[in-house]
This record gives C-alpha cells, sequence and structure tokens, in this order.
C-alpha cells in the first residue's frame, strides 16, 4: 500500500497548518467515522494547548452501510475523549426534499441536507466552527473541475482554508441552503489542506486509528468527483468506465492537468506537481485578498448606509486586473440583496458581467460623457452621477467616484423573487405577537439580507404591546417598508383605525430614530466587506 511508505503527519507540521486557520471558540468536528475525519478529530484533540471540540456525525441514511458508520464515528469520539453527537436527516419533513429513490444521482441534495444539519447541531453544541477533513488530493480535485468549468485562478485555488459560512443560498427559511444571518458568525476551517490522503492514512495506521471506508467513494459512477479520482489514479489519467466524465468533459480536465503541472516544475511525480500547484495558486489568492483589502482602504469615502463610494482617482491607481476583478466581486458581494457568500451575491461570477464594470471603473481612454447608471447583476446599481460625486466628501469637495448601491426592485416583477418589490414589505406581526405571549425578550429579523432589524420587547413602547394585545379585536400590522433611495429599513405600524404609525427609521448617519420611544428598535447593517 502507498501510504506505508508515506512519512506521518507530525504534531508541530499539523499546528502551523491549524494555526493559519484557526478561530475562536469552540470547534464542531464533522466526523464521517472515515479516514480523513478521524485522522482530524485525533490531531485535534493532541493539540497543547488544548481546543475546544465536539464531533458531528450525520448519518443520511441512505446506504447500507450508514450504520457502521455512524458507530465507528460514536467509537472513535468516546476513544479520544470528545463529546459526540449522531444526526439524523429528517427526509419528507420541510425544508428536506422526500428521501432520495435508490439509483437517482443524490449527491448534491445529499450535501444540502448535510450541511443544514450540521448547521443546527452547531447551534444546539454552542460551536461557531465547523473543521471539516479535506485534504491536498480533495484540493487538486476540486481545482481541476472548477478548471475544466472555465473558472477563474482565483476558483482554481480551490477550497479555502478558512472562510465564513455566510448566510447559505436559498431566499428564505423554507430553503434547504439557507441559514440566514447566524451564519455570518460561524465559520469552516480545513486543517488539512496541506496534507496528501497518503499521509493521512500513515497517520491512522501508525496510531491505530480505526476506521470506516464510505463505499460510494469507490464508484466512480456515482459522482464527477469520484470519476475525477479514479482518472488521476492513472498514470495516463484514463477514466474507462465512469459515465460522470464525458469524453468533452475527460479532455477538458486533461487540460486543466497540463495548466497546473506547468505552474511548477520542480516535482517530476504529476501528484506532487498537481498539489505543488494548488497550495501556489491557493497562496496567490490569500496575498490577492491583502492586496484587495489594501486598496479598499485607499479608495473607499464615507457615504450613506448601505453604500459603497469608491474614489476614481483611488482606483485608477491599481493596475493588477486580477485585483481589479476581486475588488469588483468584494464590492458586488457587500451591497447585494441575495444571500451574502451565495454565487448570487457575486454577479454568479459572470466574467462578461464583472468585466463591463471593469470597463467602466477602469476605462482604456476618459468616457466623452459621463457613463449612466448601470448594473450587471447581483442586485447592484453602479452610478457615477454628479450627486455620487459630491456625496459625502472627506473634504467637503466634491470628488469623482463610484457609488455602488441597491438595485431598485422590479415593481413589475408579480412573482415573490429575490428582486421583487414584495421582499421589501415584511410582515412581523405574528412574531411580535407570539414573543410577545410567550415573554421572549428579542426578536431579530434579517430584512432584504442587508440589515438585521431587532425588536426588545422588554422596551416595547406600551401603546404597542397595547395594540398586540389587541389584535384580535382590532386587527393591527407591523412592517418593516423600504425608505429613501437606498432602501433602508422602517418600521411602521399599521391599523384600520388611523393611519400608519412610524415607529422607528434609520437616518443618513446610521443611526436609529424611534420618535421620542425609547430604543426598543436596532437596525444594524450585516453585509461585511472582509474576504472571509
Amino acid at each position: 500500500m502507498p501510504y506505508l511508505m508515506a512519512t506521518i503527519i507530525h504534531a508541530a507540521e499539523f499546528l502551523a497548518s491549524f494555526a493559519r486557520c484557526v478561530q475562536p471558540g469552540v470547534i464542531a468536528v464533522a466526523n464521517s467515522g472515515g479516514p480523513d475525519s478521524t485522522c482530524l478529530l485525533f490531531l485535534l484533540s493532541r493539540l497543547r494547548p488544548p481546543v475546544s471540540l465536539v464531533s458531528l456525525h450525520v448519518d443520511h441514511g441512505l446506504q447500507p452501510a450508514s450504520a457502521d458508520m455512524a458507530n465507528r464515528a460514536t467509537a472513535n469520539a468516546a476513544s479520544m475523549g470528545i463529546p459526540h453527537h449522531t444526526l439524523q436527516i429528517p427526509w419528507g419533513r420541510p425544508p428536506f426534499p422526500h428521501r432520495p429513490v435508490p439509483g437517482t444521482p443524490f449527491e448534491n441534495i445529499a450535501r444540502q441536507a448535510r450541511y443544514h444539519v450540521l448547521f443546527h447541531g452547531m447551534t444546539h453544541s454552542s460551536a461557531s466552527i465547523l473543521a471539516l477533513g479535506h485534504h491536498a488530493d480533495d484540493q487538486v480535485e476540486t481545482s481541476l473541475m472548477r478548471l475544466a468549468r472555465g473558472s477563474t485562478l482565483v476558483g482554481a485555488a480551490g477550497m479555502r482554508r478558512h472562510r465564513r459560512w455566510g448566510m447559505g443560498s436559498g431566499n428564505s427559511t423554507d430553503d434547504l441552503a439557507w441559514v440566514g444571518h447566524p451564519g455570518m458568525s460561524r465559520f469552516i476551517i480545513r486543517p488539512l489542506l496541506d496534507f496528501s490522503k497518503d499521509r493521512i492514512l500513515a497517520t491512522c495506521d501508525a496510531h491505530a486509528l480505526s476506521y470506516v471506508n464510505d463505499p460510494t467513494n469507490l464508484h466512480p459512477e456515482t459522482t464527477l468527483r469520484n470519476a475525477l479520482r479514479q482518472m488521476l489514479a492513472s498514470p495516463t489519467l484514463e477514466a474507462t468506465g465512469s459515465p460522470p466524465l464525458r469524453q468533452e468533459s475527460l479532455e477538458q480536465v486533461r487540460k486543466a492537468s497540463s495548466f497546473l503541472q506547468s505552474i511548477t516544475s520542480d516535482v517530476t511525480d504529476t501528484r506532487e506537481r498537481l498539489r505543488r500547484a494548488t497550495v501556489l495558486l491557493a497562496e496567490r489568492t490569500e496575498q490577492l485578498d491583502s492586496q484587495v483589502t489594501e486598496q479598499l482602504q485607499n479608495c473607499i469615502l464615507p457615504s450613506p448606509p448601505s453604500t459603497l463610494l469608491l474614489s476614481t482617482s483611488g482606483l485608477l491607481t491599481i493596475d493588477d486586473p486580477a485585483v481589479r476583478f476581486a475588488l469588483v466581486l468584494r464590492a458586488m458581494r457587500y451591497i447585494s440583496f441575495h444571500p451574502w457568500g451565495s454565487t448570487r451575491a457575486d454577479g454568479d461570477r459572470r466574467r462578461a458581467g464583472i468585466q463591463r464594470i471593469m470597463n467602466h471603473l477602469w476605462p482604456v481612454e476618459p468616457p466623452v460623457v459621463s457613463p449612466k447608471k448601470f448594473t450587471t447583476g447581483a442586485g447592484v446599481l453602479w452610478d457615477s452621477s454628479i450627486k455620487a460625486r459630491c456625496h459625502f466628501g472627506k473634504s467637503g469637495s466634491a470628488q469623482s467616484a463610484w457609488l455602488a448601491s441597491r438595485l431598485p426592485p422590479f415593481f413589475k416583477n408579480p412573482q415573490e423573487g429575490t428582486g421583487s418589490a414584495s421582499r421589501l414589505s415584511v410582515d412581523v406581526t405574528k412574531q411580535l405577537m407570539l414573543a410577545n405571549a410567550t415573554s421572549r425578550d428579542v426578536v431579530p429579523v434579517l430584512y432584504d439580507c442587508r440589515f438585521l432589524v431587532g425588536f426588545d420587547l422588554a422596551q416595547m413602547p406600551e401603546h404597542v404591546r397595547n395594540a398586540l394585545n389587541n389584535a384580535h379585536d382590532q386587527p393591527i400590522s407591523i412592517k418593516i417598508l423600504p425608505q429613501t433611495d437606498y432602501f433602508w429599513p422602517k418600521v411602521v405600524l399599521q391599523q384600520d383605525s388611523g393611519p400608519d404609525l412610524v415607529l422607528a427609521v434609520l437616518n443618513e448617519k446610521g443611526e436609529v430614530v424611534t420618535f421620542g420611544s425609547r430604543a426598543w428598535i436596532s437596525m444594524e447593517w450585516v453585509r461585511l466587506l472582509d474576504a472571509t
């Protein structure tokens, strides 16, 4: 067996890798019972000073080996003295779909279900970090698949060793992939990305760690990743008997492999060259993140809440196209009304759309006329008008600048889609009535994936509490509605007996005005401009 010749992962090596992705808090380890997660759990348990750990196993119940994997995960955690929880996927109970039918593709839906269950398992375990066992060979597979699909070099860098969970990729609590605002304070780390599979197996063998191999990982016909894994195991990159890899896909993967191998030439072994290449790409991405953060600090001007004002003179000092591309992505994700961290918030990373923004922000020649407002996706409106130029200049003088803000809703859209006006009218009456009846103090509401509107019921004015208590006799509605051209939240009390009563608004300084009442409503901008 090749791994018998491999070097085990030493404690000092792992500590160095862990330090690159460490985040304060309780760490939940996604423990499948397989070799990767078993090795990860073991190495984390040996860290000094120790870290707070909990083991989470998701039982999909989709294969005969599920029970064996669950038992092994439980036994391994117990042998290391780590608290453990086995989580079942409640197939058929919303938002979970019905149990996948045997013989049908289920990889994506099983993954969404697994992460949904893990997220809630973290909540019950008071964990803010999820540690995953992805390793260097997984990284190679990810890089090749992304390159074969036409990804940029940033995408080809593969999985990040440390990233924020984000809001998910759904639209509401009815979506399996949705987690909402709590996801902004959760993180995913991958401490094994520096180590190959054979070193993981060697570590398990040296420390007599028992594990179960997932039999579905050995079936190339099951998933594209499995087929690619089999292909990489072949010296000639053959993929015989692998339906997920069609001939055209196979050729794209081979081209991607050749490209990765061309990045480094200091080793002759194909697998090691691929690993080294992904490491170099990941390091380049980390450098790029730092450069974008530095450039944004030089470009950002004061602007109203929920907007981003970028100095034209500051932007023009950026020469590197890769930095420009990454800066536009960062800005789109910050302003977008799509869930933070989703590909939609990045404009689906469409190169043509991002290039169009870059052409306006960094024109080859000065435009004859000032560009009009425009959008190319992600729900972001770009504006270089005189109004934007004069907005909140640092010295009070006019400056040429680009203002990024929320795209106005599609008022003619009858659907409840993410771009429709209906999502900007949120009725919170039932939530407040339930909280009031159950003596719950705080009700947080994520508004438009941009603001967290909080209601402190302990500080609620008596006239509002009375209106809620009498709502069965005198119907009322408490709604969050949009105000200003930037669609800030406004809380109003609507009742049949009189005009709307405005309870709270957000002003241009980002302050919440409650019109004489105690500060019982808060409004916080929750989208982040960092690289995580």
